[in-house]
């Protein structure tokens, strides 16, 4: 697989998980947004895939959502073998 195919399936995967932790937690982009100190176009970027959240924001996306611990990075690093996942 190319780099760039693992970037495309890194970007997608954050985006889809990222949106998914905020619907479960019922937070909208702009508490995110507020939570985090960032923009709500930024949120929403990160949730569309346009831009790519660095690890250190999914961290704090985590404990914003009070995720535990690494859970959402996992679920975007490793996509197939996340047990909240619907195969």
């Amino acid at each position: 697989m190319s780099a760039r195919r693992v970037r495309t399936d890194l970007r997608d995967n954050a985006a889809s998980e990222i949106k998914k932790a905020r619907a479960l937690t019922n937070v909208s982009q702009i508490k995110l947004a507020e939570l985090l100190g960032v923009s709500q176009p930024l949120v929403s970027s990160w949730e569309c895939g346009k831009v790519t959240p660095g690890i250190d924001d999914i961290v704090r996306i985590e404990s914003a959502l009070n995720y535990p611990q690494g859970e959402l990075l996992f679920a975007i690093a490793y996509p197939n073998n996340n047990p909240n996942t619907e195969q």
